[in-house]
Order: C-alpha cells, then structure tokens, then sequence
C-alpha cells in the first residue's frame, strides 16, 4: 500500500478587526478642539483669560448664533492671530470657556452631596446643592445660558456636556448605594435626577433666572428620591437593598 501523503495543518488566518469608524471621528473631533497652546507667562495667562471673558460677554450680548472669533478676539482687544495662537475655531473657545465656568459648579456640587446618604439631613443638603448651583449660573450672567445652548445644540461640544453630567452622576449614584440601592439601579436614578435638575436650571435660566423654577427642581428630586433616601423608622440603617 502507498502511504497516503500527510495532511497539510490548516493555515489560520487571522482577519483585523476594523476599528469603527465612529470611534476614530470621535477621536479627530475632539483633536480639533485641543489648544494649540497653553500659556505659561504672566502675559499670555491674562490675554488667555481676556479672550473667555469676552467670549461671555459676547454670549451674553449677541448670542451663541451671531458668536465669531473676530468679535471675540474684537471685544478682547486682542489681533484675530493672538486668539488663533490658543483657540484652533470658535468651538474650542467655547469648550473652554465651559470649562472653566461648569468646572467650578461640578466640583461644588460633588463636595455638597458627598457623604449625603450618611445623615437624616439629605433633603437639605440635596436643595442647598441644587440652590448653589442656581446661584453659581445666576453670578456667571446671562451669557451661562446660552453657553448652555451652545454645549447642548453641538455635535462636537455635546459630548464633553455630558462628561461634566457624569461626574455629578457618579457622585449622586454613590450616595443612592451606600442607601442601599443596587448599582445598576442607583446610576439610573441618579441619571435621572441630575438631567432632570439641570433641564429645569437651563429652563430657569431662560425665565431670568425664575427662582420659582429652582424650587420646583428642588421639590420634584426630592420627591423621586425620597423612597430611595429615607431610612427605617428609627432604625438608622438603610433599607434593604433596592431593586
């Protein structure tokens, strides 16, 4: 008998999986809102910070529509050229300008609900953390309003809104655990609170600052919340977990 040749192993092909493409957009996007430049010196920190400040002024005078980096660089005394040195467009002033505005209020907002779940106190601390950040908007003028406008209308600028919900989120989620309220489910309800809070300040800012709209936010939150937050009578310790 003739031996049968041997079997040649079957060669593996490994197929690259091809990146989505979204992700690789998102990736140039957000590229295209980097600064060209941070400045260092005493100089160009003060004409940096003269630029976002006329950008809020501008805002708050002609809107996010009519917005241009020659009336920015305009309104800042400064050369079209200096504000092209920082900003690569227009988006990327913007996107730091709410930087610097929306930074300071997450970081507040984060500081007034930690450690929220922890005392019998949390419908307090939960309206003086929304009556704050009211305030905080109302200091920054009209011109928070329409940046508002702008980070929600923006394709480009969206996205970094909903980074700055998140941490807010996050925070508010953790309390709502420490509650006793399973994980998946605290993050939910903490979505839903702080985009339904945030919704009623934007509606609040449009109404010149209607503080009649921040109590409202206030009472519907804290009504969502409360099955969530209140302990047992007398008890001192959280509720089973919630579902």
């Amino acid at each position: 008998m003739v031996a049968s040749p041997a079997k040649r192993p079957r060669r593996q092909v490994r197929i690259a999986r091809a990146r989505p493409a979204n992700r690789s957009k998102r990736r140039t996007k957000a590229a295209e809102l980097d600064l060209r430049r941070t400045p260092m010196q005493a100089r160009g920190q003060a004409t940096f910070e003269r630029i976002l400040d006329a950008t809020a002024e501008v805002l708050e005078n002609v809107g996010t529509e009519a917005l241009t980096t020659n009336l920015i660089a305009r309104t800042a005394k400064v050369n079209v050229a200096t504000l092209y040195q920082y900003f690569p467009n227009k988006q990327a002033v913007l996107l730091e300008l709410y930087k610097r505005q929306n930074g300071a209020r997450v970081e507040m907002g984060m500081r007034l609900l930690d450690g929220m779940a922890q005392g019998s106190d949390w419908r307090s601390r939960l309206t003086k953390t929304i009556n704050a950040a009211a305030e905080a908007r109302r200091a920054q003028g009209s011109g928070a309003a329409a940046l508002r406008v702008a980070m929600r209308s923006s394709p480009d600028l969206v996205e970094h809104d909903r980074d700055q919900l998140e941490q807010l989120t996050g925070a508010l989620a953790r309390e709502l655990n420490s509650a006793g309220v399973r994980a998946e489910k605290a993050h939910l309800v903490a979505r839903c609170a702080v985009e339904a809070v945030t919704s009623l300040l934007d509606l609040g800012s449009t109404e010149a600052a209607d503080v009649r709209v921040v109590e409202q936010a206030s009472a519907m939150v804290t009504a969502y919340l409360a099955p969530y937050f209140d302990k047992t009578a007398g008890s001192g310790r959280p509720k089973s977990r919630l579902r």
